[in-house]
């Protein structure tokens, strides 16, 4: 057996520091900022919505008016760089353009944070071959594929049982995401047989799945109680046969064509009245006239991502990548979106808006000097509308129109301009102007080459952009009623003039269209970095 007596050693604390030179550009005049895409997988970001790195780069001000950030069609990116207009900004993914031309305020896809490799933000002075906009250029690159499979799996949750009680509400209010997936990358081989070393094909793919249910819009409305609804007004009247005394009893419906109180005050319902009652709820707070409706819907959104890239190199001069990404995202609004306006969540809008972006590089070092790339970019985005409620309009409806076109096969839109007693803002029932579709897809060509010629690095090419614009109007086809209680025509009650069908105006839309916007641009543009001497470089540009 051999002893070795070990002996304690001593505890010694170091403090390095380091300094590292700032490194002056004097190649370009451009202020731009880069987030990697390990800074990016490190900084924590409140709705994971990539976009929200534009931020961090100085000179960029948030002008979306989210706390959160939110992906899908609810998205936004409208940042204000410079002080310059929010729509002047270009948003390219690849190369490609990821704007939503038709708002100019959000984009087509929203990559996953863990599929991005590097976040570039241009803010000024920056060469021809970003000019297409004339605010700032914001630049996001995928993750590549690499010799070693790499790859992550994440969740981040957020849940109303972490969430302590707002002290005017009876419980907890329901609040639950889920942001969910994977990432998985490397080479594409067989072993053996393809691509042996590794170093020719390789992939990268991302899968996202986000689920929100969050409080949507609260419902606090005054409406007609039961037995209005019913056609007794008598608790807004005085005894059955009294004369009119429309000071005392302002609500108090009256017959326009007698001058006097209806029989037990009890208002004849119309049968077609009878069919747009379908959309009033019952009261559930409340009685008599202090009936009122309350409800708070919680809102349920659903997306899904999913992203490839595959680069491919064909030799040591021509290379090639290409994405392809898919967006899905689907909600449920309580009422008609965008619509005439609604005070109760009987009739809502099933909204679907899938999104594509499709990129392919191809790049050719011709010579040490000369590089040749060509990029081709297509991107869209679609909205889907449709009702989902009691909309149809009933065999058994004999109101007529202005227009002998169907009425789109739904009730018609109501407004009820109030009465003194119940209701003084009076209520809307809305139907909505579905099924509604849009559509943006945009296909953009560019090729570019750059030329080492002697003290002058040339950029030189043009981009060539063909947008469309496919989109439905909003017509109310089926028409909008409206009451008043100061009308010609009115009871003096603007909800019994609805079960009348004595309505102060009524307003149609004679046909759907849709209208087929299109533009081109054709973008030229050249640029010369100019050493002139070792201590002055011009930077020349024209697009």
């Amino acid at each position: 057996v051999l002893f070795r007596s070990l002996q304690v050693g001593e505890m010694a604390t170091e403090v390095s520091v380091e300094s590292t030179a700032v490194q002056v550009q004097t190649e370009s005049p451009e202020l731009s900022s880069v987030v990697t895409g390990k800074e990016i997988t490190q900084i924590v970001l409140n709705g994971r919505d990539f976009a929200q790195l534009a931020t961090l780069s100085p000179g960029v001000s948030n002008q979306t008016g989210q706390d959160e950030g939110t992906v899908g069609v609810n998205g936004n990116v409208a940042m204000s760089i410079n002080g310059g207009r929010t729509e002047n900004n270009a948003w390219e993914l690849d190369g490609g353009d990821d704007m939503d031309n038709g708002s100019n305020s959000t984009l087509n896809v929203y990559p996953s944070a863990d599929a991005i490799g590097e976040f570039r933000v241009l803010t000024s002075n920056y060469g021809a071959q970003y000019g297409r906009n004339g605010s700032g250029t914001i630049e996001t690159s995928i993750k590549s594929g690499g010799k070693a499979f790499h790859g992550d799996v994440y969740e981040f949750v957020r849940n109303n049982d972490f969430n302590a009680r707002n002290f005017f509400q009876p419980k907890v209010a329901e609040y639950r995401k889920n942001d969910f997936g994977y990432t998985l990358g490397g080479p594409v081989y067989i072993p053996k047989v393809y691509n042996k070393d590794k170093n020719k094909t390789f992939f990268f793919f991302s899968e996202e799945w986000r689920k929100d249910l969050v409080p949507g819009t609260t419902f606090n409305q005054p409406l007609p109680d039961v037995q209005q609804q019913m056609g007794n007004f008598a608790d807004v009247c005085p005894g059955a046969g009294s004369i009119v005394n429309k000071t005392g009893f302002p609500d108090c419906p009256v017959n326009p064509k007698t001058h006097s109180y209806f029989p037990n005050n009890i208002v004849p319902i119309d049968p077609n009245a009878a069919a747009i009652l379908t959309l009033l709820p019952q009261p559930n707070s409340g009685s008599g006239l202090s009936s009122r409706y309350f409800a708070a819907p919680a809102q349920l959104t659903n997306w899904r991502e999913e992203l490839v890239r595959i680069d491919h190199n064909f030799s040591d001069k021509v290379r090639f990548f290409g994405h392809f990404i898919h967006d899905s995202w689907s909600t449920e609004t309580p009422v008609p979106l965008w619509g005439n306006g609604a005070s109760f969540p009987t009739v809502g809008t099933n909204f679907v808006g899938p999104g594509v972006s499709i990129v392919a590089n191809l790049a050719a070092n011709i010579s040490p000097t000369l590089l040749n790339e060509f990029t081709f970019a297509y991107t869209t985005d679609h909205i889907f509308l449709n009702a989902v409620g009691p909309t149809a309009r009933p065999s058994s409806m004999t109101m007529r129109g202005l227009y002998n076109n169907g009425f789109g096969g739904l009730l018609p839109a109501v407004s009820v301009g109030g009465g003194v007693g119940y209701d003084t803002g009076g209520f809307s029932l809305d139907t909505g102007y579905f099924p509604w579709n849009n559509a943006n897809p945009t296909y953009t060509y560019k090729d570019q080459i750059s030329k080492i010629l002697g003290s002058h690095n040339f950029t030189f090419g043009a981009t060539w952009v063909a947008a469309q614009k496919n989109e439905d109007n909003s017509p109310y086809i089926q028409g909008i009623l409206t009451t008043s209680n100061t009308s010609a025509v009115t009871t003096g009650n603007a909800f019994a003039d609805l079960l009348q069908g004595d309505f102060s105006s009524y307003q149609q839309t004679n046909s759907k269209l849709k209208y087929y916007n299109r533009y081109k641009m054709l973008e030229p543009y050249f640029q010369d970095d100019w050493h002139v001497t070792p201590r002055l470089t011009l930077n020349l540009g024209l697009r």
